[in-house]
């Protein structure tokens, strides 16, 4: 076929597709009572009578049809309009509303489906039906993303009949909207909703231990790993119950964030993306560091740099960190601890605390890892984390039944072995690794800056 012939082709293809998802319908009714009156007609003719009567009814019909069809407004008499959050967090479900105007004093009968992107779910189907009435209509449903980013929602599909219900008409009405899916925020929700005292992880209430502070904020109950030479004796013979002192801390510390991007970041792990993961124990390790008064900066590579957020502090560098964090995605390129440690180096002069949050594959086959973590600990703290995976736990801990059980279960725990040998390596080195499973990272990294903050 001639390239000229391909587009002529094209062309009818697409006016094709635009007359179909354009034309009336005839109606299951329209095609009953037409059959009907074809096989009265029939009957009449094989029994020797006369066809007046089934002539008059399909003459009728088709009047009826014709002014049935005629009274439908056209497509250009409607409009569509969809209201629904400017963001939603992935996996919790949000309402989309619509509104369908039509310039009709008539009743009628519609159904609408809206134009969802892929990667969301609607539990209750993507149709729905109503009547309008007095030009307007209104419908709702809920939806559940899939799927961190940025997506386009687009046109609304519109069938409508009218009181005789023998055509439907049918039109795709411009309705351009966006939504941003946020990571999963509980974190973050329980962090800012935390006492004073304490900050609350996963469900997890975490204490914490000022121990570098040197002006007097409070009391609270003693909890396990408080310094006992802060034990406040005085109120505690009073109360009667052990107390401590708490110390305000001093603020305007900086926490840097290092987020692997690469491609061992898109595995799923638990039904979730890893990056998805550590993008939910950044974020809120990041509300924990704001809530004290610190500094927060992010810094997102793979084989490059692709996000940097300067430094900041307060709620709006939540946001800030959130609505970015929305867009970051796995490349299908190896992430290099070099690229990410080397513009921590560059861009961050004032002595922080650093957390790079990767995978322990990464970890143990990046040969620049420990020369760049040994360069970076001069001047700052760097803290690593890596995600767990708990299927390799199973593994090596299931009882053998078969030669073959044998062999997976001395692979999974030669494997656990290199990862703690890793681990000892940094943690002599003086770079601590904080290997943790997926529900724990969270609840590791925070722990780990609570006590390691008044250090740096």
């Amino acid at each position: 076929m001639k390239a000229s012939s391909g587009k002529r082709w094209h062309r009818f293809r697409s006016r094709a597709d635009r007359l179909l998802r354009h034309a009336p319908l005839p109606t299951p009714r329209l095609a009953w009572w037409t059959a009907g009156g074809g096989a009265a007609a029939a009957l009449f003719g094989a029994a020797g009578l006369e066809l007046q009567a089934a002539v008059v009814w399909l003459a009728a019909l088709a009047a009826l049809s014709a002014a049935d069809l005629a009274r439908l407004p056209r497509a250009s008499a409607w409009s569509a309009r969809r209201e629904l959050p400017e963001s939603a967090e992935i996996g919790r479900e949000f309402a989309v509303r619509l509104e369908l105007t039509c310039r009709t004093g008539l009743p009628l009968r519609v159904e609408l489906a809206d134009d969802i992107p892929d990667r969301f779910d609607r539990p209750d189907g993507r149709s729905a039906s109503g009547m309008l009435e007095r030009g307007r209509l209104q419908a709702s449903y809920r939806l559940r993303a899939l799927e961190r980013g940025r997506f386009r929602f687009g046109e609304v599909d519109v069938r409508w009949s009218g009181g005789l219900g023998l055509w439907r008409k049918q039109a795709q009405l411009a309705a351009e909207d966006g939504i941003r899916i946020d990571p999963d925020l509980s974190g973050v929700r329980g962090v800012l909703a935390s006492a004073q005292d304490s900050l609350l992880v996963d469900g997890k209430r975490i204490h914490r231990r000022q121990r570098g502070g040197t002006e007097f904020d409070a009391i609270r109950e003693y909890a396990a790993g408080d310094d006992i030479r802060e034990v406040n004796w005085r109120a505690t013979a009073r109360s009667g119950r052990l107390l401590t002192n708490l110390y305000r801390p001093e603020k305007g510390k900086t926490l840097v964030l290092l987020l692997d991007c690469g491609r061992q970041m898109g595995v799923e792990l638990d039904g979730r993306v890893k990056l998805d993961r550590t993008l939910e124990a950044a974020l809120t390790l990041a509300a924990a560091a704001l809530r004290q008064g610190d500094l927060v900066s992010l810094i997102a590579y793979s084989s490059r740099v692709k996000l940097y957020i300067p430094p900041g502090r307060g709620l709006e560098q939540l946001q800030a960190l959130t609505r970015a964090a929305s867009g970051i995605a796995p490349d299908y390129a190896e992430a290099g601890a070099a690229v990410g440690l080397g513009f921590l180096l560059q861009r961050v002069r004032r002595r922080s605390f650093a957390v790079l949050f990767s995978d322990m594959d990464h970890y143990l086959h990046d040969a620049e890892l420990l020369p760049y973590a040994a360069k970076l600990r001069k001047q700052h703290h760097l803290v690593l984390m890596s995600l767990q995976n708990p299927a390799l736990r199973e593994l090596e801990e299931r009882v053998p039944e078969t030669a073959s059980d044998a062999y997976v279960r001395s692979m999974a725990a030669s494997y656990a072995l290199e990862r703690q040998l890793l681990v000892r390596r940094l943690g002599s080195g003086g770079v601590p690794m904080l290997d943790a499973s997926p529900d724990q990272l969270a609840t590791s990294a925070v722990s780990a800056y609570l006590d390691i903050r008044d250090k740096i």
